[in-house]
């Protein structure tokens, strides 16, 4: 790759990066001012928070991986700290980013849905308090579970060190744990608290919310009681739904990366740059459009007004609960 094309791909993805890192940045700085105000921990403000919060530390850190691997900062004699903290920082947002759309999946699933026996309605009643410590608790886990990423260093090449072979092409064929992680086990561990279990939580909930929400939004329309009620229902089933798919798209992208790096290796590190990208500045466009203080935010800063308030009409029980659930956090 010439020069030129060097400095195209620099200027292309430092765009992405900063419209990524702006766009969550404002989401995050209305939802904590919003919860200031209001002097309350509400769940879906909080979920959104993570995920602002995790995709802007998800951009930079994947801004600084593509930058050491430019630079040949990787090509040092040993691992140098600055591409190291990136790496851990990467892999903790996207752990933190995927999970809190999961919690939100779980959350919109128990409070929307019908439930019946005594058990299933003392969680409905309580899910807010239990998403708030999952929500805890998935942090400080992910923490400790990326803790051997501390120890990645360069392997031994043909029983010489990596600062005997800086002069020749830099290619780093991988990096290795410390000798007590066992790789093999580490690996599957990964893919499942990153890919597989977020996937087994998103799956059923937002399936299960779709069909219910579905029922109860044809049921509204033969009673004639729509407009708002049902709008409020088509929006929390959109919202989860272009959620989870981002994340499946996502998640689509990475494998065709690792399936390429096992085959012909046409690809390089970029593409995963760009898949990081376009998960980032969507889920943030998503929270924005669905949230009626982000939404409203947006609207006085392009339009100079605020936006007319909803017409509420008539609602049922569960159109009220989903009602209240849109009125505290991303649905407007």
């Amino acid at each position: 790759m010439d020069f030129g094309e060097r400095i195209a791909e620099v200027c292309i993805m430092a765009a992405l990066v900063a419209i990524g890192v702006l766009w969550n940045a404002s989401n995050l700085v209305v939802i904590v001012q919003h919860l200031w105000k209001t002097s309350g921990y509400q769940t879906v403000g909080l979920i959104i928070s993570s995920i602002s919060v995790s995709n802007v530390f998800l951009e930079l850190s994947m801004l600084g991986m593509v930058v050491s691997v430019w630079a040949g900062v990787i090509c040092l004699t040993e691992l140098h700290p600055f591409p190291k903290a990136a790496t851990i920082v990467w892999i903790q947002s996207n752990c933190m980013s995927f999970w809190s759309i999961a919690w939100l999946s779980v959350y919109y699933c128990v409070k929307v849905t019908s439930v019946s026996g005594a058990l299933l309605g003392k969680l409905k009643r309580n899910i807010s308090p239990l998403i708030n410590a999952a929500l805890l608790l998935t942090t400080l886990c992910s923490f400790a579970v990326f803790v051997p990423f501390f120890g990645l260093h360069f392997p031994p090449r043909n029983g010489i060190v990596a600062n005997e072979t800086r002069n020749a092409t830099c290619t780093i064929d991988k990096l290795i744990f410390p000798a007590w992680v066992n790789i093999g086990i580490y690996g599957y561990f990964l893919v499942l608290i990153l890919c597989i279990v977020p996937l087994l939580v998103m799956l059923p909930t937002s399936l299960r919310l779709v069909a219910h929400l579905c029922r109860h939004t044809l049921a509204m329309n033969k009673s004639k009681n729509q407009f708002q009620g049902t709008d409020s229902y088509l929006l929390v089933c959109k919202l989860t739904v272009s959620l989870v798919g981002v994340y499946l798209i996502t998640l689509a992208i990475v494998c065709l990366f690792f399936i390429d790096q096992a085959a012909t290796k046409r690809f390089g590190f970029d593409i995963i740059a760009l898949g990081c990208s376009f998960y980032s500045i969507v889920t943030g466009i998503l929270l924005t459009v669905s949230n009626k203080y982000l939404k409203e935010k947006l609207w006085a800063v392009f339009c100079w007004r605020k936006s007319p308030g909803p017409v509420i009409t008539s609602q049922s029980e569960d159109t009220r609960d989903t009602m209240a659930i849109v009125s505290q956090s991303p649905l407007s």
